[in-house]
């Protein structure tokens, strides 16, 4: 009785629990079915909200847009005319249906406009362009001398009787534009500082000398004996011989010294022993004072040993010298081109020796590189250097 009484409880409540499954399901798919159709609705809702409304939707309603008459659109001169009429004859337009707003708005939509045109058409702002003659006479230069640097050419140009006022780097840019490529860049020091006043004065009264080593066709050693300025780096002597002695020295002075109006106040020398009678006897006989520096400090006498890599490079690299009458030719042309030529940075891109510029058109006359020019060429040491001027 008690097993059968325990199985159909057991029947019953397995009934029961079916169906309140059954239920339980039916209940949660319902709730799933609203959920999504709410969502849905919520999209659509948003979507709506989403949507761009005109303007004109937004101030009329649908019923009576078709009865509003829209405004006609001013022309732009239109526009001008009537702003110009506003701001010379204001009782003509005291009864036109525009506001000082949209005045306003009109001269800001147009410097808009304007800016615009400005951005499309492109970068046209900086410094005015190279003239076309300007540019073929840099590549002119660099066709005759391709070993000058872009900031060679650039004092070239910016100095002497040019006077062209350019820089370095739109001369670089102007020869990469034209296929030459650029010299790569070496490990030279920055500049200094400029001199100050008491510097440059004192300068001016002093003058280094030196010698510089150079080989013949033969292979045998010349001295060149070089006598340089500290204030303009006028290079005042340049001679070369087999054998240096200090009465060559002392000759060679003496012929420098000759058609000086002052003698320099003191020069500067290192401690070779051939300048030890000039500065026992030769210099002091002159009143000059002299100057010696360490003992192998090339540094402390730099002007002079920045003029012999100069020689160096200008001269001495590109041609052989025979003997030693055919090297102190080369070196009388060379200190010709060197103090009227050629453009030194110590002296503001002009050479030592300024030329004479006072009734020259291209510092007196301002429009002058407003038309082209043509440029002329002077060759100095049978075209190995040039210097050039415009042709009148």
């Amino acid at each position: 009785m008690g097993m059968a009484l325990g199985l159909l409880t057991l029947a019953v409540g397995f009934v029961l629990g079916r169906l309140s499954v059954r239920r339980y399901r039916r209940d949660r798919i319902a709730w799933a079915q609203r959920r999504l159709q709410l969502q849905v609705l919520s999209l659509e809702l948003k979507s709506l909200h989403c949507k761009v409304v005109s303007a004109q939707g937004r101030r009329t309603p649908p019923a009576q847009r078709r009865l509003v008459r829209t405004r006609p659109t001013l022309q732009r001169w239109q526009k001008r005319l009537i702003a110009w009429l506003r701001l010379h004859f204001p009782w003509l337009t005291r009864f036109m249906r525009f506001s000082p707003g949209a005045y306003i708005r009109w001269l800001q939509a147009g410097a808009r406009r304007r800016h615009a045109m400005k951005i499309a058409e492109g970068k046209a702002r900086g410094r005015p362009p190279t003239p076309p003659f300007i540019v073929d006479a840099i590549v002119a230069i660099k066709r005759d001398h391709p070993r000058y640097s872009a900031g060679h050419i650039a004092r070239m140009i910016s100095g002497g009787e040019l006077k062209f006022r350019i820089s370095k780097k739109t001369v670089a840019q102007i020869l990469k534009a034209h296929g030459f490529k650029p010299s790569p860049k070496g490990k030279r020091p920055p500049r200094e500082e400029e001199p100050g006043w008491v510097a440059t004065l004192y300068n001016q009264h002093v003058m280094a000398i030196d010698f510089k080593s150079a080989s013949d066709l033969a292979g045998n050693t010349l001295a060149v004996l070089n006598l340089i300025d500290h204030g303009r780096r006028v290079l005042h002597w340049s001679r070369a011989t087999y054998h240096p002695t200090a009465e060559w020295v002392a000759q060679q002075l003496r012929n420098a010294f000759m058609d000086m109006d002052a003698l320099p106040e003191a020069i500067v020398m290192d401690r070779d022993s051939i300048f030890l009678p000039i500065v026992k006897q030769t210099l002091p006989a002159m009143g000059i004072k002299t100057i010696r520096i360490g003992y192998k400090c090339p540094w402390q006498n730099a002007v002079v040993e920045r003029f012999h890599r100069t020689l160096q490079d200008e001269l001495l690299r590109d041609v052989q010298p025979i003997h030693d009458r055919h090297l102190n030719r080369l070196l009388t042309q060379f200190r010709q081109y060197y103090n009227t030529a050629r453009p030194h940075m110590a002296c503001g891109v002009e050479p030592p020796i300024l030329p004479d510029m006072t009734n020259h058109p291209a510092v007196n006359d301002p429009d002058f590189f407003k038309t082209p020019k043509k440029l002329v060429r002077q060759k100095w040491l049978g075209g190995l250097h040039s210097s050039y001027r415009w042709a009148a």
